[in-house]
């Protein structure tokens, strides 16, 4: 198997438990919503599932578009040692899309609550919970978005320091 093939199906996989945790936080949304004359709730629902389906089928259907993007090509690595390198870079796209998938759903579910639910958001504490939490997944998510980004970067940095003390 291939990296461009490993992380493709890790794309995949990553597709499924997305949809997963999409289907946990609909519910958490539907359970804590009051249904009295409150539509803005469930167009807000109904658009932002929606967008969910559309990356999600995105995901399914274009993976290996996907592990292209985020991988370099077999040229650009040394031939020598692009296996280890290769594998590292996987690992740590891999590593950002988990830290991706586990910061998206709280931050649309505080972002959800805060619009939704900002007349019943009375007292000043529970609003400060929620900016907190925004700001604590807006952090992760940024951390993901590095590790994707800068795979490449960051295994040539760990085998520079790797190979940078004595022998």
């Amino acid at each position: 198997m291939t990296p461009h093939q490993a992380l493709a199906l890790g794309v995949r996989l990553f597709a499924v438990w997305f949809a997963l945790v999409t289907v946990r936080e609909v519910l958490t949304f539907l359970g804590t919503w009051h249904s009295s004359s409150d539509s803005q709730a469930l167009l807000f629902l109904i658009g932002g599932s929606i967008v969910t389906l559309g990356i999600l089928l995105a995901l399914w259907l274009f993976p290996k578009s996907i592990a292209r993007g985020l991988l370099p090509t077999s040229t650009d690595v040394p031939t020598q040692t692009a296996s280890y390198q290769m594998w590292f870079s996987l690992g740590t796209a891999l590593i950002g899309l988990w830290f991706i998938a586990s910061a998206i759903a709280p931050i649309l579910r505080n972002v959800s609550v805060m619009y939704v639910f900002r007349s019943e958001l009375t007292n000043l504490e529970n609003l400060r919970q929620l900016r907190v939490g925004i700001f604590y997944y807006l952090v992760e998510l940024a951390i993901g978005l590095g590790l994707i980004i800068g795979a490449t970067g960051i295994t040539r940095f760990v085998w520079w320091v790797r190979h940078a003390g004595p022998e």
